[in-house]
C-alpha cells in the first residue's frame, strides 16, 4: 500500500490532513453502511434477475466497507516521520 502512504503524504503537503482523510472515509464507510442497510432490509420480490443484480450490489457494498476499513487502519498506523 505505498501509493496509500504516497498519496496521504502528497495530501498532506498540500491541502488535507491525516484526520481530513480519515475523515472522508468514515463518511464513505457511512454511507456505503446506510446502503447496504437499505438493501438488505427490502423485503420486496424483485423476480430472480433483480434479486442476483441485488446480491451482486451486497456483495461490492461489502467489498467497499471492507476496503475503506482496511485504508482506515492503515492510515492510522502510519506515523509522522
Amino acid at each position: 500500500m505505498e501509493w496509500v502512504e504516497t498519496l496521504l503524504q502528497r495530501s498532506c503537503n498540500n491541502t488535507l490532513t491525516k484526520g481530513e482523510v480519515l475523515h472522508s472515509l468514515f463518511h464513505m464507510i457511512e454511507i456505503n453502511e446506510n446502503t447496504l442497510n437499505q438493501i438488505q432490509t427490502d423485503k420486496r420480490d424483485f423476480g430472480p434477475e433483480l434479486e442476483e443484480l441485488k446480491n451482486t450490489e451486497i456483495k461490492d457494498l461489502d467489498f467497499h466497507l471492507k476496503y475503506y476499513r482496511s485504508l482506515v487502519n492503515y492510515i492510522n498506523s502510519i506515523t509522522k516521520k
